[in-house]
């Protein structure tokens, strides 16, 4: 499998903080509603850039691939820059997400400890928010421009990525720190509830507060989405062994 990332990094936008809410209260939001890759350094770096994550010229220059280190039980994939393998269908892994939810390929992480991932590097380019919309008519942006929270679709498309972040939590701690799972939502619910009503009122929308109650509903079902996880590389694997021994008899 491969990964590599360029272009926006996430759908979090450019934020100017003040009294209502600051870098620290931003910091906290953030850390609640990620995880090991989607972390508050690197989300602070892309927004001193306006929101915007910018190619390293190394990746043309030395085109170095890298094997991806395991984090947490996870070796962190990118969805949307994904290449894999088809040389064995047995290898393959299911994606999976709670319903509603975001992080399939968070998911799929968490399966791979045993599989070689590289990370190769390549230039792609992740219009997070559908800003440039005639990229593929050949209108090519001279400059990249600021990503503001300033505008209701700006603020929409951050508060559902928000909503999908924070359904799959609970299952991502569940599987990858389960010792420490109990203590970890605590502390979740202790941010959220003094960050949300700064966010609210932030971007004058009590929309945000929804964000506490989808961590409860999906914590209160999360061994449910457990056996649903497990279930589903059950099924992929009966099916993965009955396309392989198929293929087999076709050979013959």
């Amino acid at each position: 499998m491969t990964k590599t990332n360029c272009g926006y990094v996430s759908p979090i936008p450019y934020i100017e903080f003040n009294d209502d809410l600051t870098e620290n209260d931003f910091r906290l939001f953030i850390e609640a509603i990620s995880n090991d890759i989607i972390c508050w350094d690197s989300i602070k770096s892309v927004m001193n850039n306006g929101g915007v994550m910018y190619a390293d010229t190394e990746v043309l220059t030395r085109k170095i691939v890298k094997e991806v280190e395991e984090v947490n039980h996870c070796k962190f994939i990118s969805g949307g820059n994904l290449g894999i393998n088809l040389t064995d269908s047995t290898k393959l892994k299911p994606f999976y997400n709670p319903p509603g939810a975001r992080g399939e390929d968070t998911f799929l992480s968490t399966c791979l400890s045993g599989h070689k991932v590289l990370r190769v590097p390549s230039y792609t380019f992740h219009d997070g928010f559908s800003a440039y919309n005639h990229l593929l008519d050949g209108v090519l942006p001279i400059d990249l421009k600021y990503i503001k929270a300033d505008s209701e679709q700006v603020i929409n498309r951050f508060y559902q990525a928000c909503i999908g972040w924070i359904r799959y939590k609970p299952l991502y701690l569940y599987i990858t720190q389960r010792n420490l799972y109990r203590r970890k939502i605590r502390m979740i619910k202790q941010q959220l509830d003094q960050t949300l009503p700064k966010i609210c009122a932030y971007f004058k929308r009590d929309n945000f507060m929804n964000i506490a109650t989808e961590l409860d509903y999906y914590h209160k079902n999360v061994k449910k989405h457990y056996r649903q996880f497990i279930e589903t590389q059950h099924i992929w694997e009966k099916i993965s062994n009955y396309l392989d021994k198929d293929s087999q008899v076709v050979n013959l």
